[in-house]
């Protein structure tokens, strides 16, 4: 047995004393022969090794109670499987971010470091121009295979999720609690979790798999979202919102930041707005995110008809007036503007502002900077 198997049941046991975080471990590892070793060290050993007095005391209290039969045993019956950051098995994006965690615990398939992936975040509290464009670009996305990261929140992270499963692509769902089914959060999402399995996806946490849904947590998670994706698309985020973390960490670990624009009356607009003025790449369309992947394609337009005209039936009223506008526009050859399409529609200009961008995301419109025209 060489020394990589060796060590794999002494990192579970680490991990699950959750206060000897990536540095300590690394420590240890410098110092000692083998986990092994470490793991049965007397105090002075631990002392020589970096681990503060206290953090030594607690670590030979714990281990004494700790039985790693047991934890073995509960990941077997929980179908839970771990790789640590010396095995080839690791994701190779993970191992180059700045923290990478020691242990990663997944249920399901984790695929190879070849998989094109996009990390896709949003707000909780979504709104309906949201859940219109998961609905919009995520089947694309995932018919051109390419797997879509997500934390399984609710909002635009089951959206997200959800929109891939019902297109038969893959998605990988970063948690941030632990991997047992009574600690799987939220707790509304666990059918979708188990559906995530089935459908060849995985669930990951880097926590110990009895460890609950601590609010700390979610933060931390959002590095590992971030840095196993090969970019990172925010569809809404508010002033404050959690996606705007992870899409710090992307660009810290320089990935490619997109940002879906939005109505610049709407609270879930402002971290979206806020990335497109801080250089994330403006996303108007399944194409701009395409490029970033290298698939040389052109964006299928669904719901045509044979003359081109898409399928209006399913619309809302507002897509229905507003496309009508557009339509004798385009037939006098000629652009227009939102404050006009205002004045012959009577709508509210953030109904009117979220619908052209929907418009424009679908493929259906465009706007040069002189006025809207279809395409």
């Amino acid at each position: 047995m060489d020394k990589i198997d060796a060590d794999r049941p002494y990192y579970l046991a680490f991990n699950c004393f959750n206060k000897i975080g990536a540095a300590a471990l690394r420590r240890l590892e410098k110092y000692f022969p083998d986990l092994a070793s470490a793991f049965r060290a007397d105090s002075h050993d631990l002392l020589r090794a970096g681990l503060n007095d206290k953090l030594s005391t607690e670590f030979i209290a714990w281990r004494k109670s700790f039985c790693l039969e047991q934890a073995e045993e509960d990941l077997c019956r929980e179908g839970i499987s771990f790789t640590t950051w010396h095995e080839d098995s690791y994701p190779r994006y993970l191992k180059e971010i700045s923290s990478p965690p020691p242990v990663l615990y997944f249920k399901g398939r984790l695929t190879g470091d070849n998989a094109k992936r996009l990390a896709v975040v949003g707000s909780r509290r979504h709104s309906a121009y949201g859940e219109k464009i998961i609905q919009t670009l995520i089947p694309e996305l995932a018919e051109q295979g390419i797997e879509i990261v997500s934390g399984l929140a609710i909002g635009i992270d089951s959206l997200a999720h959800r929109s891939t499963l019902d297109t038969g692509g893959k998605t990988i769902a970063f948690l941030g609690s632990g991997l047992m089914e009574d600690m799987i959060y939220p707790y509304q999402n666990r059918r979708l979790a188990k559906d995530i399995i089935q459908s060849g996806g995985a669930l990951v946490s880097e926590f110990s798999p009895r460890t609950p849904p601590y609010k700390q947590n979610f933060p931390r998670r959002n590095r590992l979202i971030a840095g196993l994706a090969q970019a990172t698309l925010v569809v809404e985020a508010g002033r404050r919102s959690g996606s705007l973390i992870t899409a710090r960490y992307a660009l810290e670990e320089n990935r490619e930041v997109l940002a879906v624009p939005g109505n610049i009356f709407s609270a879930l607009s402002i971290g979206t707005n806020w990335l497109i003025k801080s250089g994330a790449k403006t996303i108007t369309g399944l194409d701009d995110i395409l490029e970033i992947f290298g698939v040389d394609t052109v964006a299928a337009t669904r719901n045509k008809d044979a003359t081109g005209a898409p399928e209006l039936t399913d619309r809302s009223p507002a897509e229905k007036i507003i496309y009508a506008i557009l339509q004798e526009a385009h037939d006098r050859s000629e652009r227009i503007s939102a404050d006009e399409i205002g004045r012959k529609s009577q709508l509210d200009m953030a109904t009117i502002n979220s619908t052209l961008s929907i418009l424009e995301i679908e493929g259906l419109a465009e706007n040069d900077g002189y006025g809207y025209d279809l395409k």
